[in-house]
């Protein structure tokens, strides 16, 4: 209040309350991994080694991709209610699929990769046409295999030259020998700043589900 030049003035809780919303300042959860990354590596990649990928590519041909964690029968966990009124939920449902997403910068989206925990889902009984395409592995994660395997249905699609854009990770591998699909990897630890797919189209997805 000093700083402000209030000095001597009676500071209440309500005052501070309402300078808060004056300048918009409000209590956040601090998520993520953001600290824990090397700020010099981020801006090597941004103001060289990003600029040198748009020189030499076209919008159309630039793609990143990415997985998510898709929990699809988690229920909100938030509801309106009088004050006065108790509210209670039920046990949360960890039933979750991995899901790649991925689109180039021109917005055209790939058809996503859902990841389930079964071959033959008991759901897919008689449906012919499934909109995504779906593979399974016994814990709904992505893995090396499932990852080359789709990098290379994709390199035999495709008529053109394409720069996929992928994080660093495990599940990840090098594929040697592909025709159109060049493979460029994130640098390590740095998804959380350099993910495209982190900012907001995941988030955007997830809400639309």
């Amino acid at each position: 209040a000093a700083a402000l030049g209030h000095e001597g003035a009676e500071i209440t809780s309500s005052w501070i309350d309402r300078w808060k919303i004056r300048h918009e300042v409000s209590s956040k959860v601090m998520a993520g991994e953001k600290t824990s990354v090397d700020g010099t590596v981020v801006t090597d990649w941004k103001n060289h080694l990003l600029p040198e990928i748009l020189r030499n590519w076209a919008p159309d041909d630039i793609y990143n991709v990415d997985e998510t964690g898709l929990f699809w029968r988690l229920t909100p966990d938030r509801t309106l209610a009088f004050k006065a009124e108790r509210v209670h939920g039920g046990k949360k449902a960890n039933d979750r699929v991995t899901v790649l997403v991925g689109a180039n910068m021109s917005g055209e989206k790939r058809p996503l990769l859902v990841i389930g925990q079964f071959g033959k889902p008991r759901c897919f009984h008689g449906i012919r046409h499934i909109p995504v395409k779906y593979r399974a592995n016994g814990k709904a994660w992505m893995t090396g295999q499932l990852f080359e395997e789709w990098v290379r249905k994709l390199d035999r699609s495709l008529t053109r030259k394409i720069l996929l854009v992928v994080d660093n990770c495990p599940a990840h591998p090098r594929v040697s020998g592909l025709a159109k699909v060049h493979l460029l990897f994130l640098p390590p630890n740095t998804t959380s700043c350099t993910q495209p797919m982190d900012c907001g189209i995941i988030k955007n997805l997830k809400h639309i589900y």
